[in-house]
C-alpha cells in the first residue's frame, strides 16, 4: 500500500493511530458515540457519532492497528474492495483526526 498520497492525506499504511486522550465510546440506541472526557468531565460539544464502520475502526484504533491492517480489517468484515475500504478508512480516521480524536503513537 505505502503512502495514501491519492487521497491527499499526510498518513502511511504503517501509521499507528491511538485515541487522544481519554475518549468514552458507548452504545445508545444502535449508534456508537465517541464522547471526550476533559477534567474528568465529559465534553458534551465534543460527541462525535460513528456508524457501525466506524465504530470498528475505533476499536481497531484503540488496538493501536496500522493503517494497513484497519484497511484490510474493514475490507474482510464489511466484504468491500480493497479501494473502498481504504478511501472509507482513512477519511474517517482523517475526520477523527481533524475532531482531536485520535494522534499517531510511536512504533513499539
Amino acid at each position: 500500500m505505502g503512502t495514501y498520497a491519492a487521497l491527499g492525506r499526510d498518513m502511511d499504511a504503517a501509521d499507528r493511530w491511538q485515541p487522544k486522550g481519554e475518549i468514552v465510546a458507548r452504545e445508545i440506541a444502535g449508534e456508537t458515540i465517541l464522547v471526550p472526557v476533559r477534567n474528568r468531565v465529559g465534553d458534551l460539544a465534543s460527541i462525535f457519532t460513528v456508524n457501525e464502520v466506524g465504530a470498528f475502526v475505533w476499536g481497531l484504533i484503540g488496538a493501536r492497528a496500522s493503517g494497513s491492517h484497519i484497511v484490510d480489517a474493514v475490507a474482510m468484515e464489511f466484504d468491500v474492495s480493497p479501494a473502498e475500504a481504504e478511501r472509507d478508512a482513512l477519511e474517517f480516521i482523517a475526520s477523527l483526526k481533524a475532531a482531536g480524536l485520535v494522534e499517531r503513537c510511536n512504533q513499539d
